[in-house]
């Protein structure tokens, strides 16, 4: 697929494959890439799993602050109930509104 692209679109290929590029691989050296990495893999099929961070989030409200010091805002789930009533309270507003504009006429 990548062969045919460069000959057919070559501005697409450099779209898609970028990264592909950037790293000097083209479709040839990525064939060769793929059958050196199943060759290791034979060699030693056994997986060695990656060591896990320790880090650690905390939450505050909405501020999530994690162990290594980042912070990010995340909202909240909030219950089925509760949805339910913001609706129905958006509801009744929505009514509250219209019965005014009309009384207003």
């Amino acid at each position: 697929y990548m062969e045919m692209l460069e000959e057919e679109d070559p501005t697409k290929y450099e779209a898609h494959f970028a990264k592909f590029i950037a790293e000097d691989i083209n479709g040839e050296k990525l064939e060769e890439m793929y059958t050196e990495a199943h060759e290791k893999i034979r060699e030693n099929p056994d997986h060695e799993p990656a060591e896990k961070k320790s880090i650690t989030h905390s939450r505050d409200g909405e501020q999530v602050t994690s162990s290594d010091g980042t912070e990010h805002v995340r909202s909240r789930k909030i219950g089925l109930e509760q949805r339910r009533a913001r609706v129905a309270e958006k509801i009744a507003a929505a009514q509250a509104k219209l019965m005014d504009e009309d009384d207003d006429e």
